[in-house]
């Protein structure tokens, strides 16, 4: 008897660690092979419109500094990071994204807000502080690849986080605070991880 509650005992702990793990593994953000992101990892961020044939990349908006981020058709990989030395990152935390590549503008590679008063508008630019953790990324839906969506948190803490989506004007998709949120899947950098089929 004493045994078969032995092996009771194993069979629920193992039971438990799994389950824990699991939930664990819940919490990652995932890219498009369902591996998890990694923390400072290079990624391609990828609006989910159309035939996925898009990226979120940076043109200068009519020759003037800084550089806005909008849905191109130029891949330009991001770094996506955290503050500690967590290898992986998890839905909603606080995360810092930056262009890899050079900026004609002499200034960081960082998202983040800035406001144009004139066109009511807020945009996604580049020019941020290094280190400066003002986005999250939180779950759209379990598909195929996984969606997800991109958040603004202001430095006042009495503003919760706020959508980021993209503005349509006319030959130019700019990426700004908006009502309505952009979807998005994350891509490998390498050469060896070709885009799979989404279907």
């Amino acid at each position: 008897m004493s045994s078969l509650l032995y092996q009771a005992s194993i069979t629920t702990l193992f039971l438990l660690s799994f389950l824990s793990f699991s939930i664990a593994d819940d919490n990652h953000i995932l890219d498009i092979r369902n591996d998890p992101i990694i923390n400072g990892g290079d990624y391609y961020i990828v609006p989910a419109i159309g035939d996925y044939e898009g990226y979120l990349s940076y043109n200068p908006k009519n020759d003037l500094c800084p550089l806005y981020v909008k849905n191109t058709y130029n891949p330009t990989a991001v770094k996506i990071s955290i503050s500690g030395n967590s290898q992986f990152i998890n839905l909603n935390q606080r995360v810092s994204i930056a262009f890899n590549g050079s900026n004609p503008c002499n200034e960081s590679l960082v998202w983040r807000r800035t406001l144009k008063p004139l066109a009511r508008r807020e945009y996604i630019t580049t020019g941020g502080v290094e280190g400066d953790l003002s986005f999250s990324i939180t779950l759209r839906n379990k598909s195929r690849p996984p969606f997800y969506v991109l958040k603004y948190w202001p430095s006042s803490s009495e503003v919760g986080s706020l959508n980021v989506g993209l503005y349509y004007d006319e030959d130019d998709e700019p990426l700004g605070l908006t009502k309505s949120p952009i979807t998005v899947f994350f891509e490998k950098t390498s050469r060896n991880n070709p885009r799979v089929s989404t279907a």
